[in-house]
């Protein structure tokens, strides 16, 4: 008989909720531990949390005692931190001998990240006999699983752009007008924070692109632009004409022996109703891929509840998922067997099996 995995989900919010309810809705895993972080979430139990029966295990801020449960794999699901401030507790959790998944931006961390802490997170593996692995939809999925694996098709490619785009329509108008909707453009510019989050993800996107193409940047750019709509926006809050009603982070890698344009080039647009989408993305395409090559190619791809409704939430319990929320979790989960029976380290992406580089020799490591 199959055991269960042993899991602990480390931080229930949003995304820690979900996870709980996966957790108690499979077959694979089971709930051993929950570490929270706001007094309301304390003592209460993991299942009551998210609106299921009890599960017996009851969310607590005792770390110590949680580094002592015998567990396969913790499920990272914290706030991120647009400056790494989730570094020290990985690196505790790692030295203690647990396994982590991660849904924050550290996938390849190694190839984006300072030499020091790369240092620090591999001496925390080998120290705990411990593996490393982050994921998620983007980077990780799309990015990397379903955009390269595209470039299969490719006898050449001179140039890959893939734009995200999340409509914010629905959020609370507070954390949008924060980040600078709403705004003079040069006004929102000065939200360096927001240039932060998109950025730790866009490294990791760009970064893990060219180790699977197998180049090397010349140079890698980011922008920020602040879009002013065209005519008033009246939802969530008034937008008037001229104001900020897009936000585009763009990161681009360039490798100059294959073309003046940027090789891989990534677009976060977070946007105010289908008005604000950039040219040529159409209503409800979250991701747009753009391959220039021989042949060129284009794909959209829609996260929904189903394709015969417009449903736009999973209800799990007392949860209310996106569909893109599951699709952030389940490339962690899908991955922690393979974490489990992996030597201690940093694991890398999984990566498409075949696929364009710039040098197919390369495709082949003995």
């Amino acid at each position: 008989m199959k055991r269960k995995y042993k899991l602990m989900v480390w931080g229930p919010g949003r995304m820690g909720g979900h996870c709980i309810w996966e957790i108690a809705n499979s077959k694979e895993f089971e709930l051993v531990g929950v570490r929270g972080y706001l007094e309301k979430e304390l003592g209460v139990d993991a299942g009551e949390l998210v609106g299921i029966a009890p599960l017996g295990v009851k969310v607590t801020d005792d770390v110590e005692a949680l580094l002592r449960t015998d567990c396969d794999c913790i499920v990272h699901t914290v706030h991120e931190d647009p400056n790494y401030g989730t570094d020290d507790e990985i690196l505790k959790i790692l030295a203690a001998g647990k396994n982590v998944v991660t849904v924050l931006p550290y996938q390849n961390a190694h190839l984006f990240r300072e030499a020091e802490f790369v240092a620090k997170l591999e001496a925390a593996c080998q120290a705990g006999g411990s593996t490393f692995y982050g994921g998620g939809i983007d980077p990780d999925l799309v990015s990397n699983r379903i955009l390269l694996g595209l470039t299969g098709a490719c006898a050449d490619v001179q140039s890959i752009l893939l734009q995200e785009c999340w409509d914010c329509s629905g959020a609370q108008p507070g954390p949008l007008q924060f980040i600078g909707f709403g705004k003079e453009p040069e006004e929102a510019e000065k939200v360096v924070m927001a240039h932060a989050v998109a950025s730790c993800f866009q490294k990791s996107i760009v970064y893990t692109a060219a180790k699977v193409l197998g180049v090397q940047y010349d140079r890698v750019r980011e922008s920020h632009l602040y879009i002013p709509a065209a005519a008033d926006i009246h939802k969530p809050f008034l937008i008037p004409a001229g104001k900020v009603g897009r936000i585009t982070h763009r990161m681009e890698g360039f490798v100059d022996s294959i073309g003046p344009q940027p090789l891989i080039q990534h677009e976060f647009n977070w946007h105010i109703g289908d008005s604000m989408l950039p040219a040529g993305v159409q209503p409800g395409q979250n991701y747009v891929a753009t391959i220039e090559g021989r042949p060129s190619m284009r794909m959209t791809l829609d996260f929904k509840v189903s394709n015969k409704n417009d449903d736009s939430v999973f209800n799990l319990g007392n949860l209310q998922v996106t569909p893109t929320y599951v699709a952030t979790l389940i490339p962690c989960i899908q991955a922690i067997p393979h974490v489990v029976a992996a030597a201690p380290g940093i694991m890398p992406s999984f990566d498409p099996s075949l696929h364009w580089m710039q040098d197919l020799r390369d495709s082949v490591t003995l």
